[in-house]
Parts: structure tokens; C-alpha cells; sequence
């Protein structure tokens, strides 16, 4: 998992109920450095936010995570050395590799987004709302509680994708069509949105 906060990533044993392993990710000029780190000890890192790591993927490729503000979908060596599997645009949420490029919601754009390397890319919009269907609208003062906002997303197969947005929206999306096929609702209270989607069972498990 991500601690957002301490730009970080983190290892949870489930059946000891605690964590047993850190990582702390920074970047010395253009070169990304990983540093471990045991999140039982207080010397951990500090509490900086530089990147807002918001995402993490493990499969049979490996480890790769990225962040609001790393501008790049990163990948984890065994050695801990980390590398850069592609460039990202800010503000951008769940990046991962999909087929043969990547897929992420581009948030600042309000849209899904697909870059392949041998295909066209795919950019399919967010849903939203009439206006006088949403509620809560003004009562953030910060102006981050908004409709259109795509968080959580997950690849079900090759070419459809679960998407999460606010106000509290699952979508699936198909990315041979470039299209949002269907869409379900749980609330239009804005400040809420969907933030992580999974396949259940895994597929892999």
C-alpha cells in the first residue's frame, strides 16, 4: 500500500496484523532513489507529501506506483532501484500498466485515459450530473469536493474497465469503443467518490 503523506510505500502482514517493511521514495536531480525503512521504528520518514503517492500495483511484471505528483508511472526493481515506465501528465490518479501502455485516470482532465503503443489512444469522459441533482454542492470551501472527479479504477479484461468518479459513480468503460457502456450511482452527494475498485475474486490469486 501507498502512505500518501510520508511518500511512501508500505508492506502490511495480514496475519501478523502489522506492517513490516517501508520504502521511501524520493528523487536526487532526475534520478528516482528508494530508501527501506521498518515503519515499527520512529525513524521513519518524515511527514512531506512532495508526490502524493496514491497508487500501487503488484503482478506478475512486478511492482510499479505512481502519484499526483511524480509525472511518471514508476517500476520497482528487486535490487530497489526504481525506473521509469512512462512519463504521466499531474494530477493524475491510478496509473498502471494495461496490454501494451497504460491506463489512468487523467482527473485534471476529467476523463480515462488509454495510451498504447500500437494503438490510438482513448479518452473517454467522466459522467456528470445536472447541476440541481447534486448535493452538498458548496459546502467545501476548498473547492476539491466536485462532480467529474475520477479516482479508482480497474481492468476487468482486456478492453473494459470498472472507473469510480464522484459523485459516488462505477462506470465501465469499453476502450475498443472508446465508450462508457454503462454507469451505476450510489449517492449524488459530491463529496463523496469512488477511490478503489477491484475484481473479486482476483484473477491472478
Amino acid at each position: 500500500m501507498t502512505s500518501t503523506g510520508f511518500d511512501s510505500i508500505l508492506a502490511f502482514d495480514l496475519n501478523a496484523r502489522r506492517y513490516v517493511w517501508g520504502l521511501y521514495i524520493s528523487k536526487n536531480g532526475a534520478e528516482w532513489v528508494g530508501q527501506p525503512f521498518d515503519p515499527q521504528d520512529r525513524s521513519g520518514p518524515a511527514f512531506v507529501n512532495s508526490y502524493h503517492l496514491n497508487m500501487v500495483r503488484v503482478d506478475s511484471d512486478g511492482v510499479s506506483f505512481s502519484g499526483l505528483n511524480t509525472r511518471a508511472l514508476l517500476a520497482l526493481s528487486s535490487d530497489m532501484s526504481i525506473s521509469e515506465i512512462c512519463s504521466l501528465p499531474r494530477g493524475c490518479h491510478n496509473a498502471m500498466p494495461h496490454n501494451d501502455g497504460v491506463l489512468f485516470n487523467d482527473t485534471a482532465a476529467d476523463v480515462v485515459r488509454y495510451v498504447s503503443r500500437s494503438a490510438r489512444p482513448v479518452a473517454v469522459p467522466v459522467p456528470t450530473y445536472p447541476e440541481d441533482q447534486l448535493e452538498y454542492q458548496g459546502v467545501d470551501d476548498s473547492r476539491v469536493a466536485r462532480q467529474g472527479f475520477g479516482r479508482g479504477l480497474c481492468a476487468i479484461d482486456d478492453h473494459l474497465v470498472a472507473a469510480g468518479s464522484s459523485p459516488s459513480t462505477i462506470s465501465i468503460v469499453d476502450l475498443i469503443e472508446g465508450k462508457t457502456i454503462t454507469a451505476v450511482n450510489l449517492t449524488m452527494d459530491i463529496r463523496n467518490a469512488i477511490h478503489g475498485l477491484e475484481c473479486w475474486p482476483a484473477r491472478w490469486a
